[in-house]
């Protein structure tokens, strides 16, 4: 519990019946009172509850549960997601709009129950062996319990180091630490450990064909509309101050004026600006329609060298960028302000198709398909807006379609191993071959666009991202709400038709169009993505540079064998340049969390 005491300071509880011990901290942010104290227990002292998150339809399913019989002593959405369980079982899962994840314990059977949100907003590790399991919200509060210690998992950290892959199939970069799943249930025993299975899944390829060919693509955007509208709305529920973090991007900018247009008072935004993708403008347009406070964070302000190793303390785990970083200091920054709630723009780009290469996926959906003219107009259009060649990216498009046809034989994996073995997958060079020589992995992932769309959600790289808000804004004990993760939204977005996606070399067209008449102009019609971008600079690099030369004194630097001796010397002993940026921070970061590794295993003997 003290491994996890960021998460929630505003309360603590114990639970104790036989082999079962439960712990949790609270960050209060429904009922204020002791009535939302946790663990908590039925009346009939039976079934006791842990719960992680929000349920965001609380309050409808409240009023449902009175008609069944239900009665309640507190406002909290912990006591009705309890009685929820208790009316409906497991099935309760399917009424939940929120993000959560959860156990109770069954007293009468020694029988443990958990499910965990259907896009994994929030977290639920595990661990086991012969005599124990342990569920918790990060692995540190794993390693905390003194039976096993945290140990690098080096496949997988290469996988996320050389080829940007974590979280991806339910494992982490320790060894022996699990997630359950997103959209599972589990259940766990002493016989049986923890077994899990699927509760929902993202429609697929012909469930989304099928609905989008007996709709209007007006029905489509105005269903759409009306759905953000109400993730916002239940989003906003809260008995404390709430904010947004703002970019210049249609996403967090639609989030931010849907709030102000039902009339929320005194909204507060905060704001990462980089000079080398300066969105003040588009921000500056959000503001003086919204009246929003905005507070910001300038790249200049950006102290990385102190930042950082708070960063990855906080994950517990390497992540993919200095992004991270920015973001974490936009919740630290929320914090200092009073603000507890912080919703944010996570997921639109996976849902709606925000990302360059799903362009690339649309145009191979459409040659698959035999849609010529479709094709070659769309690229034309694209060729105009972001000027590159058309005959090129036709070409390209039906080479990638060929490769792709053939990806699954036998013959290709044996070229593509060939090819592997013979060229150093480190780019960079920063890696030895202890590391380099691991097993890698060539994930298959979808060619068409809806396929695309569904491989982002469910297995890379929205897991990812996920992980990363969870664990940096709990950190600073602020709760990260995203909208666009709402399950209505994403399940009624993977099944639009594709021409809402993309037209005329614009993506994520429905979502335009929502936006058109309740943000700006500037920010509706603009073509770019930013996000929150943490631009190289020699500054960076610089503060980067100090860091490592002085994480790269530490005997246990030289004796781990992981990285290219001769490398790292060069890049230590030449001036730092900003194109160094991107390799001094996976120096550094590799340290930090090699280094903090045996501290928490320390303190776990302690």
């Amino acid at each position: 519990m003290q491994a996890l005491e960021h998460r929630g300071p505003d309360d603590a509880g114990e639970y104790f019946s036989g082999s079962m011990a439960m712990g949790f901290r609270r960050l209060a942010i429904i009922d204020l009172s002791a009535g939302g104290h946790q663990p908590m227990t039925t009346e009939d002292g039976r079934h006791t509850l842990v719960f992680n998150g929000e349920i965001y339809n609380y309050r409808e399913l409240s009023r449902d549960l009175v008609k069944l019989g239900q009665r309640f002593r507190s406002s909290s959405d912990t006591e009705v997601l309890l009685a929820a369980w208790r009316e409906w079982g497991p099935d309760c899962v399917h009424r939940l709009n929120g993000m959560f994840s959860f156990l109770v314990y069954d007293r009468r059977d020694g029988s443990l129950f958990g499910a965990r949100d259907r896009l994994g907003v929030k977290p639920l590790y595990y661990w086991q062996n012969g005599e124990w399991i342990v569920l918790a919200s990060e692995p540190g509060a794993v390693a905390a319990t003194g039976l096993m210690a945290l140990a690098p998992d080096w496949e997988r950290i290469r996988d996320g180091l050389l080829d940007g892959w974590m979280d991806h199939d339910g494992g982490t970069c320790l060894v022996g630490i699990r997630q359950v799943p997103a959209a599972h249930r589990l259940t766990a025993n002493a016989e049986a450990g923890v077994r899990h299975s699927a509760y929902w899944a993202l429609p697929d390829e012909g469930n989304a064909l099928s609905t989008s060919s007996r709709r209007s693509d007006a029905d489509w955007v105005a269903e759409l509309g009306a759905l953000v509208s109400d993730a916002v709305t239940l989003r906003m529920r809260s008995d404390v101050p709430v904010g947004f973090t703002l970019s210049g991007g249609i996403d967090s900018s639609l989030l931010v004026c849907e709030a102000a247009k039902q009339g929320r008072h005194e909204l507060m935004a905060f704001s990462y600006q980089d000079q080398s993708y300066d969105e003040r403008q588009l921000i500056a347009d959000t503001v003086a329609q919204t009246g929003v406070r905005l507070h910001t964070i300038q790249e200049s302000q950006l102290r990385v060298a102190d930042l950082l190793p708070k960063v990855i303390r906080a994950n517990g785990e390497p992540v993919h960028s200095l992004a991270p970083v920015a973001n974490y200091a936009l919740f630290g920054l929320a914090r200092e302000h009073g603000v507890k709630v912080l919703l944010g723009g996570q997921g639109a780009d996976e849902i709606f198709g925000g990302y360059r290469h799903f362009q690339q996926r649309y145009w191979h959906s459409l040659l698959v398909d035999l849609q010529w003219k479709t094709l070659v107009a769309d690229v034309r259009a694209s060729a105009r807006v972001h000027g590159h060649g058309v005959a090129q990216v036709v070409r390209d498009t039906v080479l990638s379609a060929l490769r792709f046809a053939v990806s699954s034989t036998a013959a290709y994996r044996g070229l593509r191993a060939l090819k592997a073995a013979s060229t150093r997958p480190d780019s960079s060079g920063l890696f030895s071959p202890a590391v380099t020589g691991l097993p890698r992995q060539w994930p298959r992932a979808p060619q068409r666009l809806q396929g695309s769309l569904c491989h982002a959600v469910a297995v890379w790289p929205l897991p990812m991202y996920l992980r990363i808000e969870d664990r940096s804004s709990m950190h600073h004990s602020v709760e990260a709400r995203l909208p666009f993760t709402d399950y209505r939204v994403v399940e009624h977005a993977l099944r639009m038709p594709d021409r809402l996606r993309f037209v005329q070399g614009l993506n994520k067209v429905a979502l335009r169009q929502v936006a058109a008449t309740r943000v700006p102009p500037s920010v509706s019609e603009r073509v770019y993505k930013f996000g929150f971008p943490v631009g190289d600079s020699e500054s960076m690099a610089k503060s980067l540079h100090d860091l490592c030369k002085n994480l790269t004194l530490d005997q246990a630097y030289r004796e781990r064998g992981i990285y290219n001796g001769t490398f790292v010397r060069q890049l230590l002993e030449r001036p730092p340049r900003a194109a160094d940026t991107d390799t001094l921070f996976e120096l550094a970061q590799m340290e930090l969390w090699l280094t903090d590794l045996p501290r928490q295993n320390r303190a776990a003997m302690l």
